[in-house]
C-alpha cells in the first residue's frame, strides 16, 4: 500500500504557503503566545502559585487567630500559664519528678 498526497499538496504550494506572509505572522504569533515573556505556560505557573500562596494565607489567618486566643488566654488565666510552661518549656515544682515519654 503506497501512500500519496493530495493533488493540491505539492512543491510548489507549500512553497507558496510558507512565503505567505499571513502563514509567518500566525507562526510568529503562536510562536509569542507559546514562548513569549507571558507565554501560556508561564501563566499557568503564576495561576498556580497564586492558589498556593492563597491556601497559605488562609493557613496563617487561622493560626494568627489561634495564636491571639492563645495570647489572651495566657494574660487573663494563672492555670493557662502553669500548662503552657509545663508543656513548652518542661517546667517543675520542686517536689516534682517530669519523665519525658516521646
Amino acid at each position: 500500500m503506497k501512500f500519496s498526497l493530495p493533488s493540491f499538496v505539492n512543491k510548489k504550494n507549500i512553497i507558496k504557503l510558507l512565503i505567505n506572509r499571513y502563514f509567518l505572522i500566525g507562526v510568529a504569533f503562536l510562536l509569542l503566545i507559546i514562548l513569549g515573556e507571558n507565554s501560556i505556560v508561564y501563566s499557568y505557573k503564576l495561576h498556580k502559585q497564586l492558589n498556593e500562596m492563597k491556601a497559605k494565607k488562609e493557613f496563617y489567618i487561622e493560626e494568627i487567630k489561634q495564636d491571639s486566643i492563645n495570647i489572651i488566654r495566657l494574660q487573663t488565666d494563672m492555670e493557662a500559664i502553669e500548662k503552657y510552661g509545663r508543656e513548652k518549656y518542661l517546667m517543675k515544682k520542686d517536689n516534682e519528678d517530669i519523665f519525658i515519654i516521646r
